[in-house]
């Protein structure tokens, strides 16, 4: 009460101060007199000091919802400010917990009776759910300031469903390696049987944590479960996920911290022992590169725009993309990011802005917890002056290009997810261009010793007078490469018709670096139909590109950008066709030897049926005889003719299937003998791949697990 009266009181003095001003200035104005003009600006000053110097609170948060919380078990203390934004004390007459459920909550708080302007003090409420279901109640402070009483509101869930721990903490463990399984406990607390969805992993890296339960559908009054999770890192750092319950209990759904690091070296695409494929050096398996162009993803996207696609890319096992760290053509602002940040602060590769820098960091570092890898081009030259840093490159001096390589190499070196992928449509024509991209990799290089490196070149040439089309439907690396610095893998790059052909003959050529399909047709370009999509795919991977390819889709490419006039977004492409196509290419080729495919080129495999132009059927076998895998794009119009003899079979069987590229369905076919011919026709007019296998391999469905 006596604060009440206090500030009535002020009140009281405030407004007969404001009727004097008032008064004294109607005077003044009257009277003209200096004597009452300095009156009212003594009495202003007055009434100022006093408005300004009311106490006011912010409190910070304002609000605190507490999740889902096992009945009887206390969640983990929340921290709110307490903090005197005003200019006298902040009086403080009471804190209590008040209404609701006032019951489930409890309150800690070091708050004085009085607090100084500027200080700040805690308040650490807890939820100690008593019942199942919603819980509200609010904690209720009261102080000598005009918005007393200030409330924060509580909320949280009670459930029956409670786990024996809140969160589980792997610690440190190697790449590549499986901690111990860590155990919990969970028990029905309630009256009545819960019915139980099933237990998942979800969250940032749910990809790096497995686990088992002995929960089923259903758990009894006072019985429990045991849910044990395991940790297994694909990349360095901390690694979270969630353990997700859901149940009637009260809480529709409750989730369990996961977390982790990993630690030691390794990298997810690098070149196996024979130089012929890539391994993934964490687990020590065989990686087949299921990819995309996503060129703008880091300069045209918001954070949470880049975590929606990263996501749905590795929900569907994509496992590299190729994308720009400086651009100067393609995204909304060029050569601005989201956030308005440009690359070079100076002259172009040079100067290097810290905050545009950072974003690229935390892109690449967001894939590497989704385990992709970036194909990273560190400027696209552009086939002419407008379309890149064309111009750039060819008037930076020798020590610049070297400079930025080494800049990049030190920046980039200890990541587990990069292959340095530089030009970009860059035509061998410009002279001294192939000069200044060498001098870049080699500054890459000297750095870091740690990454691939390749070159995107041209489809067109001749272009410093007018572009025409290269002959051969595109130049590969190996077409336009002759640097100092070598090359490791070969990036082939041609037209939906001559895929095929770029790939065979890249791979027989003498020397040949493993190659991958890196820019072909893309869908929404070209009037490209899916079939066409699909039929390229296994064009280029059955002919030689047997590292994979990155799928191409006109809208996801530019993420939208300018050069996008389909009318189409690019979350509205994430399950197209072609994405869809790509993801079951993967699939099929990772459930089988595909470091071990070597194509058909001769037709002693496939030796009859094998077509021509849109129609062509291609075909490829594993080198130990195991697997033998042919792609017929016009269905049951064309039978095909198999060598059955180039299956090798302790027991003389070959099992036969056909899988659907477009979805990943499977239809078995049966068993045969492994010698002798066979014809195959497909079920239907669509497009199919024939999978033959030994059959004493005993290898599941096409697509349905990893070798």
């Amino acid at each position: 009460m006596k604060g009440r009266m206090v500030q009535r009181a002020g009140g009281h003095r405030l407004r007969s101060l404001f009727l004097v001003v008032l008064a004294v200035g109607a005077m003044g104005a009257i009277l003209g007199h200096s004597f009452l003009a300095n009156r009212v600006r003594q009495i202003r000053a007055i009434l100022h000091k006093k408005l300004a110097s009311a106490p006011k609170m912010r409190l910070s948060p304002a609000f605190s919802d507490f999740g889902i919380q096992a009945v009887g078990m206390s969640s983990p203390q929340r921290t709110m400010a307490l903090t005197n934004t005003g200019t006298s004390p902040l009086h403080i007459h009471s804190i209590a917990i008040s209404g609701g459920e006032r019951d489930d909550f409890g309150l800690r708080q070091d708050c004085p009776r009085t607090l100084a302007p500027g200080d700040t003090c805690a308040l650490n409420p807890v939820f100690t759910p008593t019942a199942p279901g919603p819980r509200k109640s609010s904690i209720m402070i009261t102080y000598n300031g005009k918005a007393s009483p200030a409330i924060i509101v509580l909320e949280g869930v009670g459930t029956t469903l409670r786990p024996s721990e809140s969160s589980l903490r792997f610690g440190e463990q190697k790449l590549g390696t499986s901690s111990s399984a860590m155990v919990t406990t969970v028990t029905n607390n309630g009256g009545a049987v819960l019915h139980l969805s099933p237990i998942a992993i979800l969250g940032t890296n749910p990809g790096d944590f497995t686990q088992a339960a002995t929960c089923g559908s259903t758990l009894a009054a006072g019985a429990h479960c045991a849910v044990s999770v395991a940790f297994r890192p694909v990349a360095r750092g901390g690694r979270s996920a969630t353990l997700r319950f859901s149940d009637e209990g009260g809480g529709s759904l409750q989730v369990m911290g996961l977390s982790g690091a990993g630690t030691g070296t390794g990298q997810f695409m690098t070149l196996g022992a024979d130089r012929t494929h890539l391994v993934n050096t964490i687990t020590n398996t065989p990686a087949f590169m299921t990819g995309e162009d996503a060129f703008a993803l880091a300069t045209q996207l918001s954070n949470p725009d880049l975590e929606t696609y990263l996501a749905d890319r590795a929900s569907r096992q994509f496992n590299v993309i190729w994308m720009a760290l400086a651009d100067s053509a393609t995204q909304s602002n060029a050569p601005q990011d989201f956030y308005a940040h440009i690359p070079f602060d100076g002259p172009d590769f040079t100067n290097f802005d810290e905050a545009y820098w950072s974003h690229i960091d935390d892109v690449v570092q967001q894939a590497q917890a989704h385990g992709i890898t970036v194909m990273a081009d560190p400027g696209f030259v552009g086939l002419t002056k407008p379309e890149g840093y064309l111009n750039s490159y060819l008037k930076s001096s020798d020590a610049v290009m070297i400079a930025y390589g080494r800049w990049l190499g030190n920046r980039y070196k200890n990541y587990s997810n990069l292959i340095w992928s530089l030009g970009g449509d860059a035509d061998p024509s410009y002279p001294g261009l192939y000069t200044k991209l060498n001098l870049l990799a080699s500054g890459i290089v000297s750095a870091d010793a740690n990454h691939l490196v390749t070159v995107e070149a041209s489809r067109f040439t001749n272009c410093p007078t007018g572009c025409t089309a290269v002959p051969s439907g595109g130049y590969s690396s190996m077409d336009v490469w002759s640097g100092s610095t070598p090359l490791n893998l070969n990036w082939v790059y041609n037209t939906y018709s001559t895929t095929q052909r770029g790939c065979s003959s890249n791979y027989a050529r003498p020397g040949a670096l493993p190659a991958l399909m890196g820019e072909d047709w893309y869908e929404l370009e070209h009037s490209m139909t899916p079939l066409q999509v699909r039929a390229e795919s296994y064009w280029e991977i059955l002919s030689g590109c047997t590292l994979g390819r990155l799928f191409g889709n006109g809208v996801i490419w530019s993420m939208g950008a300018p050069p996008n006039s389909s009318g189409q977004t690019w979350q509205s492409q994430l399950a197209s066709a072609g994405s869809v196509a790509e993801q079951w290419q993967g699939a099929l080729m990772r459930s089988r030897e595909f470091w071990l495919l070597v194509p058909d080129t001769n037709n002693s495999v496939l030796v009859s049926g094998y077509g021509s132009g849109n129609n062509l059927s291609v075909a490829a076998r594993t080198s130990d005889g195991q697997t033998i895998i042919a792609y017929v794009p016009s269905g049951n119009a064309t039978t095909i003719n198999i060598d059955m003899s180039k299956i090798s079979s302790p027991i003389h069987r070959a099992k036969c299937w056909w899988f659907d590229p477009s979805n990943g369905s499977t239809t078995p076919i049966g068993s045969f003998a492994n010698s002798g011919n066979h014809n195959f026709t497909p079920t239907d007019s669509n497009d199919w791949v024939l999978v033959i296998d030994d059959a004493r391999a005993n290898l599941p469905a096409p697509g349905r697990a990893d070798r």
